[in-house]
């Protein structure tokens, strides 16, 4: 609404019936989540196939794009602040904790402990997942993948392993820029609004 009435312009809605400019080889397109093909998107425009792209956002998302730019599939865990939020709540003499990197990995009171396991844990995950993807895709997709990492803890998590190559925490907001030149939206003539003179 706000953009009709206030743009003057049809809002472009990111789902998989657009023009994307890749396949997208899934077994149902529609569930895959906007956010994920948008990666795909500016990953491969930015930094050629085949990758996988990780996402730290409420899911913590690896997706795997192939040389040609297709989108292939991918791996959904729950996201890093989830699973604080969730230990917080199911423990009830576990504090709510702010996530970084411990300065050990074994902790000497319980916040040092939790920021280790979930700071170590996860980067643990993303080694393990990234180690799993690459055997059973290399191959297949005939090249080494790289690994681009996205969200705002991206950075963080980078510092704990070599297997995340580039971070780039715009990658979500230049796959939406990137759509949209691929689907322009149809222009409007202004129409006079009830609050106009």
């Amino acid at each position: 609404r706000l953009s009709r009435e206030w743009f003057d312009c049809e809002p472009l809605i990111a789902r998989a019936n657009l023009d994307w400019g890749f396949d997208i080889r899934v077994d149902a397109p529609h569930e895959v989540g906007a956010d994920r093909l948008l990666n795909a998107l500016a990953a491969h425009e930015r930094y050629k196939g085949p990758l996988i792209v990780i996402d730290f956002g409420t899911a913590t998302t690896f997706d795997v794009v192939a040389k040609d730019g297709a989108y292939l599939g991918g791996v959904i865990a729950p996201g890093i602040n989830l699973s604080i939020e969730a230990l917080h709540r199911a423990a009830a003499r576990l504090p709510r904790i702010g996530i970084g990197r411990p300065q050990a990995v074994v902790g000497r009171n319980t916040v040092a402990a939790m920021q280790s396991g979930i700071y170590w844990g996860y980067v643990g995950l993303i080694e393990g997942i990234v180690a799993r993807i690459r055997a059973e895709q290399e191959e297949a997709v005939d090249d080494r993948l790289k690994v681009i990492a996205t969200g705002g803890l991206a950075p963080l998590f980078a510092e704990g392993t070599t297997v995340i190559e580039t971070t780039d925490q715009d990658t979500t907001l230049d796959g939406l820029r990137l759509l949209a030149l691929r689907n322009p939206a149809p222009i409007f003539t202004r129409t006079a609004r009830r609050d106009d003179p």
